[in-house]
């Protein structure tokens, strides 16, 4: 999959992207990957599916994952630990954002 492809995907968030597909664009093994589903910090659209495919955003977690892995030297359960404080930081600037623009427009 090239890079057109990819930011395609990110654009359009109720596309799937297949295992394969995933361990090709995050640099990730089979088995980090594995590990990263297994801890929570991808989460499979069926995950009781014979093969996995994931929401089109989970590139953009797999490819951070395979950055800070390679950055930082993490293993996968630390990866995932990582990813889940990454995700909670996103949560917290989304929410502050909304209550700036409340402030704003009151």
């Amino acid at each position: 999959m090239n890079t057109e492809t990819c930011e395609a995907l990110r654009l359009d968030e109720r596309g799937e992207i297949a295992w394969a597909q995933l361990i090709e664009m995050s640099g990730l093994t089979d088995a980090e990957l594995t590990e990263l589903v297994d801890d929570g910090a991808l989460l499979p659209v069926n995950p009781a599916a014979p093969s996995w495919s994931f929401a089109a955003y989970s590139v953009v977690v797999a490819r951070t994952a395979g950055r800070l892995r390679r950055d930082f030297d993490l293993d996968a359960h630390s990866l995932a630990v990582v990813l889940r404080f990454v995700a909670r930081i996103e949560e917290l600037e989304k929410q502050l954002r909304a209550l700036r623009a409340g402030a704003a427009g009151g």
